[in-house]
């Protein structure tokens, strides 16, 4: 029956825990399980170990007693907060008598592993925002070096005190990722990976244009790597040219690390448009694919790619799975993965050259080439074959085990409108290229089901597969008394044997199942623990938030069946080369240009990089070179840091430090010193005032497109025209000036007609397909955001939800107010906020301009950066005008670039004028200089 459990005095004013208890009862134990683990053995992370094998040494739920297993105890999170949102994908992480488990929305509970009351809860202080997003799941934890780390919704990584839940950081990912927020379309719904003292994360988004990444942290979050590891080319460059939401390659789901190697494994994400590939024509080269990395350094050691031109939504999402296994009869280091297609490769972890490939996991892969406008019937559907649900490697069988989704669909594509051909796709201008709705339509006599399955290893053959009524989501999870778990979209809990495949033990729980189970023992007992409530994207679910655990002996009182979406009858289902991995690294010349000096302390760096064109069997960086120098004596030593990040080796004896920068975009990087405890200075330790002045020092770093044909000469009216070409080392010009989107704006007031601050205003298409997020109010009541009203409809005027988040209240819900707004146009509005979470919205009004992007070339001279009189954009071929007032004669200037997004009331295009109005009066802290430099006449 249900009881209300109290958490410790401490808490019990705060939470009340629904728990459905079980009623005593003996252990009845065999011998051999009694022989197994002792003590606690925890699940540590998301695959419980950083190789994602998902597999349990304990050994106290067998083949013979498994019939005993019952639910111990439930974990209502609705009954806790009713304002968490229905859905659950968490995957428990528990360690010391601790469960760590998240809601979708990022509140992270732990919990008493053997009774479910609540230890401490974390809830985000923006989780009205949250409240508002479209997609919103969260994965779960990772527990490392004394910390619990989440990743939030908004794009931040959150570090935890395991034993209270205070706050210890919060860390915009943007900060080491440029780019990297919300408003570009990004998200954050995977739990982070850790390994060898590296947090390690990627972020959703591909269906939204934006690029995908990796980057790794150290456990305090200062970066671990010089740069993220981008898993597609910049935006405009290479494949992506032909538009904004060209892009995708996102890495979504959880990363693999091996420590005995020190390498990262990952998959990658579709490129986008998921359905429309001719504007994105070609491979799309490490989408979709399997990509090796050094943990220690962030470059590329290998990739593979499972499906090249995909245009039905095929992500490699699973977890890859890293293990010493037999194969062909010898035994190998292995890395596998299955994918949304349906199919599982392994490939040599070292080498990365292919062992077996194209294996069928699903039973139907038939996805013939989509056609605008007619009806193609594809399996599986984009919702999968395999979607993030991991696998689980068994040393003793050698067998690999999938929980598969059995789908199918008919996709319609769609064909571009005038205005898309236009407007060439603008952020928020969604368009996923399917004609009939984002996944499809269902496919008539079909019902999408469920399977479990075996590979064997040594001879790359499935040996066993079930099928399952509703599609498998959360994953397999075994153990090494031989017994697999996995739950699935009917709400059922099953138990089945490894080596057969035979299911020995069901449960109901009374609600769709999205993740994976974990395994621990507290004080000799051994537990199974599960989430359900599921994801509406799958069996109907998103309809609970609940934690489940189970033990023997337990509670066989199973719940009602979950309520599942009707379907028509169901069709008969059966049961039963490599790429080098080379890095650019030019060999230090010494050239050192620039330098900073501060009371002495002085950091002299080389001369500006050029910008390379991105290539896909490159770890795509430079090695760049700078020196440490005090009164122009070497600094031996000494810790350097460069945007953050603290380069891995001290300067030498020369005083010199190398730094991996990014070769493929311009930016300048700044360098300070961050640490002198080990620094010396001609063999001798440093002085206090000698300390201070080094830190005092800084540089920068440039990569910069080269500046050259330079050419300068005088009007009749004392103006000075300078004339000349930007190009990257392919001789290449930049991506041109485009529309990126529109922006909103407008003021928010309370019920009195006061400013209301910190408010986030946040819109939405009807179809779900994209959200913005303003910047928060400032004291006068004022935001802004990019924006683009439109929607796969293409009516006008377009209609939007809009909500506010303010503190903790969600003005609109989920749902927000419906509100018109005239197509691809900037616009105003206003809104006052009330009592009860109501709120006013007045009527938008369009007004002219919108968001544009673009590299621009400025100068600086002796007196800093001079504003010219007439700038024109770089044109196709990258050429471009300024003209300097007269002020500016008989001056030596210098060059510098500067990627700029801007709103303009006037048209930008390639050759044409740019609006001086926002001209910046000193160089930003990104805005690459000293690239060329040149005297102009008197």
């Amino acid at each position: 029956m249900g009881v209300v459990v109290t958490p410790s005095r401490a808490l019990s004013t705060m939470f009340a825990v629904v728990l459905a208890s079980a009623a005593a009862c003996t252990l009845l134990t065999s011998a051999a399980a009694r022989s197994g683990a002792t003590g606690d053995t925890g699940w540590l992370g998301f695959g419980n170990t950083p190789d994602e094998n998902r597999h349990s040494p304990l050994t106290q739920i067998t083949k013979s007693n498994v019939a005993q297993l019952g639910r111990l105890f439930t974990v209502d999170f609705r009954q806790i907060d009713p304002t968490i949102r229905r859905g659950e994908q968490s995957f428990p992480v528990e360690s010391n008598g601790t469960l760590y488990v998240t809601t979708n929305d990022d509140s992270v509970f732990a919990l008493n592993a053997t009774t479910g009351a609540v230890k401490w809860r974390w809830t985000p202080d923006n989780v009205a925002v949250f409240r508002n997003f479209g997609i919103v799941a969260n994965r779960g934890v990772a527990l490392c070096d004394g910390h619990v780390f989440v990743l939030t919704l908004d794009m931040t990584i959150v570090s935890l005190d395991p034993a209270t839940g205070h706050l210890e950081h919060r860390v915009p990912i943007a900060k080491a990722v440029p780019g990297a927020t919300s408003s570009y379309g990004y998200s954050e719904t995977s739990a982070p990976i850790c390994g060898n003292h590296r947090l390690v994360i990627g972020a959703a988004g591909s269906e939204y244009g934006v690029r995908g990444f990796v980057m790794a942290y150290h456990t305090d979050l200062t970066p671990a790597w010089p740069n993220p590891f981008w898993t597609i080319p910049p935006a405009g460059t290479g494949w992506r040219r032909f538009g904004t939401l060209v892009g995708g390659g996102v890495v979504w789901t959880p990363t693999t690390i091996d420590p005995t190697t020190n390498t990262l494994y990952f998959g990658t994400g579709s490129a986008t448009p998921l359905y429309f590939p001719s504007i994105r024509p070609g491979s799309n080269p490490r989408a979709d694919s399997v990509v090796a990395v050094d943990l220690a350094s962030g470059r590329l050691k290998w990739w593979q790619q499972q499906m090249a031109h995909n245009e039905w939504s095929y992500d490699t999402a699973q977890p890859p799975l890293v293990y010493t296994g037999s194969a062909g009869g010898k035994r190998l280091r292995i890395v596998s993965v299955a994918t949304m297609e349906g199919v599982w490769f392994a490939y040599d972890a070292a080498t990365g050259r292919p062992i077996y490939q194209r294996v069928k996991v699903i039973d139907r892969t038939e996805h013939p080439v989509l056609q605008p406008g007619k009806e193609v019937t594809v399996f599986p559907s984009s919702l999968g074959g395999v979607n993030y649900s991991p696998a689980s490697y068994d040393p003793h069988t050698n067998y690999v085990f999938n929980g598969a989704a059995e789908t199918a669909a008919v996709d319609v594509q769609a064909k571009l409108t005038p205005t898309q051909k236009r407007r060439k796709l603008l952020l928020g201008d969604v368009f996923l290229g399917l004609q009939n709705g984002n996944f499809g339509a269902t496919l008539p006599g079909w019902h999408d089901h469920g399977s479990i399955s075996a590979i064997d290893i040594a001879t790359g053959r499935r040996v066993w597969k079930i099928k399952t009524p509703e599609p498998e989501r959360g994953g397999v999870t075994t153990t090494e008394s031989g017994l697999g778990f996995a739950g699935g979209g009917d709400g059922v809990f099953r138990s089945f044997d490894l080596k057969t495949g035979t299911v020995l033990w069901t449960f109901q729980t009374g609600h769709q199942i999205a993740g994976g189970p974990s395994v621990y023992s507290v004080d000799g007992k051994e537990y199974v623990a599960i989430t359900s409530g599921g994801t509406p994207t799958s069996s109907g679910g998103g309809t609970a938030s609940e934690l489940q655990v189970f033990s023997l002996g337990a509670s066989q009182k199973e719940s009602a069946p979950p309520v599942l979406p009707s379907f028509r009858r169901t069709e008969a289902v059966p049961t039963g080369a490599v790429v080098s991995a080379t890095s650019r690294t030019i060999a230090s010349k010494h050239v050192l240009t620039h330098s900073a000096a501060t009371r002495g302390g002085r950091i002299v760096t080389q001369s500006a990089v050029v910008v390379r064109p991105w290539d896909a069997n490159s770890s795509n960086v430079t090695t760049m070179t700078g020196r440490l120098l005090l009164g122009g004596a070497p600094v031996a030593h000494a810790g350097i840091s460069v945007d953050g990040y603290v380069v891995r080796r001290a300067t030498t004896t020369a005083g010199v430090f190398h730094y991996d920068a990014d070769d493929t975009m311009a930016r300048k990087h700044q360098v300070r010193v961050a640490g002198l405890a080990a620094a010396t200075v001609r063999g001798r330790r440093l002085t206090a005032d000698e300390r201070s002045a080094l830190l005092a020092a800084s540089g920068t770093l440039s990569v910069g497109y080269a500046v050259d044909g330079l050419h300068a000469s005088t009007r009749a009216n004392g103006t000075v025209v300078v004339t000349g070409r930007v190009h990257d080392t392919a001789g290449t010009a930049p991506p041109p000036v485009g529309l990126q989107t529109y922006q909103l704006t407008g003021t928010i007031t309370d019920v009195t007609g006061k400013p209301v601050s910190n408010a986030v205003v946040i819109t939405r298409t009807l179809d779900r397909d994209f959200w913005t997020f303003s910047s928060a109010t400032d004291e006068n009541g004022h935001y802004s955001s990019f924006f683009a009203a439109s929607d796969e409809t293409g009516v006008d005027p377009v209609p939007l939800s809009v909500g506010v988040a303010y503190g903790g209240t969600s003005y609109g819900g989920n749902l927000g107010t419906t509100t018109l707004f005239d197509r691809l146009h900037s616009a105003s509005m206003n809104i006052q906020l009330a009592s009860g979470g109501k709120y006013t919205i007045t009527k938008p009004t369009a007004y002219a301009g919108a968001v544009y992007r673009g590299l621009v070339v400025g100068v600086s001279g002796p007196g800093g950066v001079i504003k010219p009189l007439e700038n024109r954009w770089p044109d196709a071929h990258g050429h471009f005008t300024i003209v300097l007032p007269r002020s500016a004669r008989g001056k030596t200037i210098r060059f510098w670039e500067n990627q700029r997004q801007f709103f303009t009331r006037s048209t930008a295009r390639p050759g044409g004028p740019v609006d001086l109005s926002s001209w910046p009066t000193q160089l930003g802290t990104a805005a690459p200089a000293g690239l060329a430099s040149l005297a102009l006449p008197r």
